[in-house]
C-alpha cells in the first residue's frame, strides 16, 4: 500500500498518493496554510542531504512560525516570493563564506538587509530579520524546521520580531553546509512589499 499525503482543497480533503506528489513550488501557498499544513505527510518526508528540496523546508518554517502567531491571537503572515529570496540568500551566504551576523562583510552588495532586499527586488523594504544556526542532526524536513523556530522563540528578540503586531508578510530560507544548518527569516513591517521585474537573485 502506498503512503499518500493528505491537500486540504477547497474545504476537501484530496488523498494523493505520496509518489505522484509534485514538488513543492509557490502554488502550494494557495492549498495548504498554518490550518492545514500537519496534515501534508510531506513535510514529514526524510531528508536526501544529496539533494535538498529548500523549497520545501522554507515553507515548513514559514508555516511553523504563522502557528506561533495564531496561538498568540495575532494574524498570520502573508507569504512573499522575494522574502523567501533574500532569507534563503543570506543564508547561504553566511554558510558558505564562514560568517554569523546580519551584516555580511565578504559582499558589499548583500552588506544589510535593505541591500539583500533590493538583490530579491523588493524596491520598498522595511524589514526585520532574524538568524540562526544549528548542529544538531535532524532527519526530516519538520524537524528542521521546528528546530529553528523553537530556537527563535527561545530567545527574547528574535520572538519579539515573530510576534510583532507591525510585520505583515514573510519569507523564510535554510541553507544546509558541511554539518551545519543556517536558517533567515524576513519579515515586511508597516507596508506590503512592493516589486518592480525580478530580482538579480532567484530561488535555486
Amino acid at each position: 500500500m502506498r503512503a499518500i499525503i493528505i491537500i486540504l482543497l477547497l474545504g476537501f480533503f484530496i488523498p494523493v498518493p505520496l509518489a505522484a506528489a509534485p514538488a513543492w513550488n509557490r502554488d502550494s501557498y494557495k492549498v495548504i496554510d498554518h490550518t492545514s499544513f500537519r496534515k501534508a505527510e510531506v513535510f514529514n518526508r526524510k531528508i536526501d542531504y544529496a539533494e535538498i528540496d529548500y523549497a520545501l523546508l522554507n515553507a515548513a518554517i514559514f508555516f511553523l512560525t504563522n502557528e506561533q502567531r495564531v496561538k498568540k491571537k495575532l494574524k498570520p503572515l502573508k507569504y512573499v516570493p522575494e522574502l523567501e529570496i533574500m532569507a534563503w540568500h543570506h543564508s547561504k551566504q553566511m554558510a558558505e563564506r564562514r560568517f554569523f551576523s546580519h551584516t555580511n562583510s565578504r559582499d558589499k552588495k548583500r552588506r544589510d538587509a535593505d541591500d539583500r532586499a533590493k538583490l530579491a527586488g523588493i524596491t520598498n523594504p522595511s524589514i526585520a530579520e532574524n538568524i540562526a544556526y544549528s548542529t544538531e542532526e535532524q532527519e526530516t524536513y519538520m524537524e528542521v524546521a521546528a528546530m529553528l523556530v523553537k530556537l527563535w522563540m527561545n530567545s527574547k528578540g528574535h520572538r519579539e520580531n515573530i510576534l510583532s503586531k507591525d510585520a505583515l508578510q514573510l519569507g523564510c530560507g535554510a541553507y544546509y553546509h558541511k554539518g551545519t544548518w543556517h536558517g533567515t527569516q524576513n519579515f515586511q513591517w508597516y507596508s506590503s512589499v512592493k516589486t518592480e521585474g525580478g530580482g538579480v537573485d532567484q530561488l535555486p
